[in-house]
């Protein structure tokens, strides 16, 4: 993959590729571990002191991996923890399909990683990736509609807590509710494209790793147009990440 472009259009095609895949193995399914693996062998042909990629600590952190953007000369910089979720087996109709580990907590004296990931203080913005099978992207639920689906989408993890903390506390009253707020047919609302990471608009496909700037700036424009999002559901995201 010859840009950073490229690859935010060809890494869900192929991870939503392998995904379906595991349908022909005897017994188990791909981990999300797997997924992120790929995406990050992927990404370190770029890394240098653009664009600096390690493995956090997941317990202690709530992310899978952290991406930083540089802008050297300028001393500029902007940082990104990304928790991934992997969409579930194909045992329900696709439509009610979900990310059943959401709810993940790392040990009983954990908190929920949602919890943690979303409190990640600054300079950190946090995110979630989730992966999805390619059957799923072309099902006729999800077909056509706007925001996308894709092999790998990103979410705002504030806007992804919001909606765990209301099933959370959905689950305790009477009525209860927020039975569905893992699944990816109600998070879907929430979700945008890698290229807000990897291929910004203003980006010119030639260049290799985008600015910090204009990233941020892109990532801000994908939390004020997802504002709707958060209304309809009576969200209440977080005010915008101070490092975007």
């Amino acid at each position: 993959m010859a840009t950073l472009c490229d690859l935010a259009t060809r890494l869900p095609l192929v991870i939503g590729g392998l995904l379906d895949r595991e349908t022909n193995l005897k017994r188990g399914r791909f981990r999300e571990e797997t997924m992120t693996d790929i995406l990050t062998g992927a990404l370190a042909a770029f890394a240098g002191p653009e664009l600096v990629i390690s493995y956090p600590i997941e317990k202690d952190t709530g992310g899978d991996l952290d991406l930083r953007f540089w802008n050297v000369s300028e001393g500029r910089d902007l940082w990104v923890r990304i928790q991934a979720k992997r969409l579930n087996a194909a045992v329900v109709q696709n439509k009610n399909r979900s990310y059943s580990e959401l709810l993940h907590r790392p040990s009983p004296k954990h908190d929920y990683q949602f919890r943690t990931l979303r409190d990640t203080p600054p300079p950190w913005v946090p995110l979630y990736l989730f992966y999805n099978h390619a059957s799923v992207t072309m099902d006729p639920n999800f077909r056509g509609l706007v925001p996308s689906v894709s092999g790998a989408n990103l979410a705002f993890a504030s806007d992804i807590a919001a909606e765990l903390e209301a099933k959370l506390a959905g689950a305790s009253g009477t009525p209860k509710t927020g039975a569905l707020n893992k699944r990816l047919s109600h998070l879907r609302p929430h979700f945008f494209c890698l290229e807000a990471l990897l291929c910004p608009r203003s980006t010119v496909r030639s260049e290799t790793v985008p600015t910090p700037d204009t990233v941020s700036a892109f990532l801000r424009e994908r939390y004020v147009r997802s504002a709707p999002a958060r209304a309809s559901r009576k969200v209440r995201g977080r005010n915008l990440p101070p490092a975007i």
